[in-house]
């Protein structure tokens, strides 16, 4: 699949490049690039994209899943608490309705 997509991309590039238009080079001292120019420049392009890019999107992801991992530990120390927490506001709350209650009646 990763290769069927190179070899389309290698095909527009090669079509963009055939309908490319320079400007401000007189047409007389135009020369257009050799075959092995352009793979090269592709070449090197894919090299950079290899050596530059590419680390920094995998650490990207490791810091993503670094962040997944933080906020399930943050989440299993928070839910015992949040639950703690419900049950003493329902209990406040229903002491306080109780104590309304006896209050209204003589």
């Amino acid at each position: 699949m990763k290769v069927l997509v190179a070899a389309l991309l290698l095909l527009c590039a090669c079509c963009l490049q055939a309908a490319l238009v320079r400007r401000g080079i007189p047409d007389d001292e135009a020369t257009p690039l050799g075959t092995d120019d352009f793979f090269t420049q592709h070449f090197q392009s894919f090299s950079d994209f290899v050596t530059k890019d590419l680390p920094q999107k995998l650490q990207t992801e490791k810091l993503r899943s670094q962040a997944e991992a933080y906020l399930d530990r943050a989440n299993k120390q928070l839910a015992p608490l949040a639950q703690e927490l419900q049950s003493n506001f329902y209990n406040f709350f229903s002491s306080l309705v109780d104590m309304v209650k006896a209050e209204g009646q003589p």
